[in-house]
């Protein structure tokens, strides 16, 4: 499926609710090629995608259960099954030289419709990257500009707050679906 999920969980938030009162610095940088990362690179992807690229050159597989917690969003390049990105916990990691092509949005997406809420307590705070929380930010007004082309009841603080930080749309992009 291109198309990726629009969950309430983030268009129907401010974005501060979103993500929480985080702290933006490169100190919260992940490398996601460490071996503390393996287990990304090294899992049995038999699962069918919640997400494909237009292109279909990505996508992203979902896996939450006993074994994998945090539940975890996974992006493989489709020919091979490489693992080039993943987002767990609010940790969020795409290979170099995939960066910037929208792919941390359906990451992103993917994994809180799922849960129905965002992957960590917001309520606490999160450490993200520069990158990370551009990111972040990037998802939530994507989901917010297409929640309200789509016509869901988004909060008039809510799209005003994304259309203040609006640009361009990321390159991979679906189209809406409610959650």
């Amino acid at each position: 499926m291109t198309e990726f999920p629009l969950p309430r969980a983030v268009w129907g938030v401010a974005l501060e609710q979103f993500v929480g009162p985080g702290m933006v610095a490169p100190a919260f940088g992940v490398d996601g090629r460490s071996s503390d990362y393996d287990l990304f690179r090294e899992a049995p992807w038999e699962l069918a995608p919640a997400w494909t690229s237009p292109d279909g050159r990505h996508a992203v597989h979902l896996v939450a259960d006993a074994d994998w917690e945090p539940p975890t969003s996974v992006l493989l390049e489709t020919e091979g099954g490489t693992c080039v990105g993943f987002y767990a916990g609010g940790e969020l990691w795409i290979d170099e030289d995939r960066r910037g092509a929208g792919l941390s949005t359906p990451l992103i997406l993917c994994l809180v419709a799922r849960l129905g809420k965002a992957t960590y307590d917001t309520r606490s705070g999160l450490g993200f990257s520069p990158a990370g929380y551009a990111a972040h930010a990037a998802a939530h007004r994507i989901a917010v500009e297409r929640a309200v082309a789509a016509g869901m009841r988004v909060p008039a603080e809510v799209r005003a707050e994304a259309a203040s930080r609006s640009v361009p749309a990321a390159s991979y992009s679906g189209a809406p679906r409610r959650t």
